[in-house]
């Protein structure tokens, strides 16, 4: 996309106003060139006809801290959404850590587990593989320390203590709500052996790359 890619490169062209588009190592540029040129947007080579879909302030596409952004969104205002339905970017922010806490509490349990399904009273046959070694239900034992077979706000607490090796404020449980909030695939409020199941379902037949266990966006 040339808007996105001479946009970004124009950001750091010069003195900050008020600063540079901050972009992550999914961003490629060509420094051979001069100006650089973006050739990889989430380490894909960038699609010339497709729309991306970035997050930043409506202020950053018009302040003149981009002038191809400034220049196309003046001409272009339609294109900019309306008030009202931008989104929250810390709630955004939020879902995307908790994604990759739920992620680390997922690995460590599969290495846990991986120890304990080798034992020959677990063993998988070759019909059940995929279900065995994912083993939802020892999954959730694990992690439902009441054992009344939900996984709630203060366990999730608990593991990100326990598991991920964070230090918590027991006062303060935004983070571990919204780990809750990823954690519960079906949507209804709790995280039971049914949402432990479907990321496991999720997880057969794929090679799943580290810290993409599930991309879904959570809307505040």
């Amino acid at each position: 996309n040339r808007l996105l890619a001479e946009g970004l490169v124009a950001t750091h062209a010069g003195d900050p106003i008020p600063g540079w588009m901050q972009y992550d190592s999914g961003i490629k540029e060509d420094f051979t060139q001069h100006p650089p040129v973006v050739t990889h947007v989430a380490n894909q080579p960038i699609d010339p006809d497709r729309i991306y879909r970035v997050a930043t302030k409506i202020s950053d596409l018009t302040n003149g801290q981009s002038p191809p952004w400034t220049e196309y969104y003046k001409e272009h205002p339609e294109v900019l959404p309306p008030k009202g339905a931008y989104a929250n970017i810390q709630a955004e922010l939020m879902t995307y850590f908790a994604r990759n806490l739920w992620n680390r509490i997922w690995d460590s349990l599969s290495q846990t587990l991986d120890e304990e399904c080798d034992a020959p009273d677990v063993q998988a046959d070759d019909s059940d593989t995929a279900e065995e070694v994912c083993n939802p239900e020892l999954r959730l034992e694990t992690l439902d320390k009441d054992q009344d077979g939900i996984v709630s706000v203060d366990e999730i607490q608990r593991a990100l203590e326990d598991i991920v090796g964070l230090s918590v404020d027991t006062r303060e449980k935004s983070l571990a709500e919204f780990v809750h909030d990823f954690a519960d695939a079906t949507g209804s409020g709790k995280v039971t052996l049914e949402d432990i199941a479907i990321f496991c379902d999720e997880m057969r037949g794929e090679s799943r790359q580290k810290g993409t266990l599930r991309s879904r966006i959570l809307m505040e």
